[in-house]
């Protein structure tokens, strides 16, 4: 007997399931990359700050790796999750039932409590490149230099980050792109504030 679409045989179950298995892999592919990029997007909208930036501040923290452990740290804490949350801070993420197991096993939450931080900075110094570097090195004044070191990285990254939205949105029709927050300036001119 011959097989057709119409009689079940063993080639077209074959057929069939390899469809089905190649159908269930992107769908889990793409939902894997997807999740991550909700996070990215609802904490910036929630935040009010550019989801590319925070993004940058994973990609140069951790490269985007959910479960980054860094426990290099001169003063005995460590950082962990994708954003590098510091032990440091351990104690006012109790507050808000956040503990190391959830940065770690729940991307959403290391991104919001990311988020947190750098939208603290940007209430208490101001919207501008000195606060992003201040997520990495706190405002002491005595790290001023690395902390514009650090900044410019993410500025570095951010820019890029931006240039591939742009052309990705002209590409699709939607020239400038799509700007729900306003980014923050990458000018070459810009300075950092001490």
């Amino acid at each position: 007997m011959r097989c057709s679409s119409d009689i079940p045989c063993a080639q077209n179950v074959k057929v069939i399931n390899m469809n089905k298995l190649g159908l269930i892999l992107l769908c889990v592919s793409m939902s894997c990359s997807a999740a991550p990029q909700m996070c990215f997007d609802q904490a910036g909208r929630d935040y009010q700050i550019d989801p590319l930036l925070l993004m940058s501040i994973s990609i140069r923290e951790s490269r985007l790796r959910p479960a980054a452990v860094n426990k290099a740290n001169n003063d005995g804490s460590e950082d962990v999750c994708g954003m590098q949350i510091n032990s440091s801070h351990y104690g006012k993420l109790k507050k808000f039932n956040i503990t190391r197991a959830d940065l770690l096993n729940d991307p959403c939450v290391c991104v919001y409590t990311g988020g947190g931080g750098l939208a603290h900075n940007f209430r208490s110094y101001g919207k501008n490149w000195d606060s992003v570097g201040m997520y990495n090195t706190g405002p002491s004044k005595k790290l001023i230099e690395r902390r514009r070191a650090y900044a410019q990285d993410i500025k570095n990254i951010y820019r890029v980050l931006l240039a591939r939205r742009d052309i990705l949105a002209q590409r699709s029709g939607h020239a400038g792109g799509v700007h729900e927050v306003e980014p923050l300036a990458v000018e070459k001119t810009a300075t950092l504030t001490q």
